[in-house]
């Protein structure tokens, strides 16, 4: 009895050691071998970027249209920067190329919707993530 509590005891200390207990992230090897899709956004608005009317939309895609991107299937992180009074970027990762489209035309439906795309210009480039941590 003491011999299988002891050898349940050290799997389970070797489990949490390693990071496999507790966790819902797959294993390393399995997280490095799938392929990531990056979107990178440069916006160039027609509103000063510091104005309230801007700190209104900036907090509008931090609530609304943040929920838009969690609700599509391989969404896995987004980020908004502003750069300058005109000039934003904006990165959203994704599971794949093919979700990440996806999802990106929703959200871009969305800013549609709610007359953020009135208010930018926008260049986005996109492709697998090759490095990262």
């Amino acid at each position: 009895m003491s011999r299988s509590l002891t050898l349940t005891a050290s799997l389970l200390c070797l489990a949490f050691v390693t990071g496999m207990a507790f966790s819902n992230e797959p294993p390393l090897e399995q997280r490095t071998a799938v392929p990531r899709y990056l979107r990178v956004s440069t916006a160039r608005w027609n509103i000063d970027l510091y104005s309230p009317e801007a700190e209104r939309i900036f907090h509008q895609i931090e609530t609304d249209g943040v929920a838009v991107f969690r609700a599509q299937p391989g969404f896995i992180r987004y980020r908004l920067m502003r750069a300058d009074s005109t000039t934003t970027v904006a990165v959203a990762e994704w599971e794949s190329e093919k979700l990440g489209q996806a999802g990106a035309e929703q959200y871009r439906a969305w800013m549609r919707r709610v007359g953020i795309m009135d208010r930018i210009v926008l260049e986005t480039r996109a492709g697998e993530i090759v490095a990262g941590s």
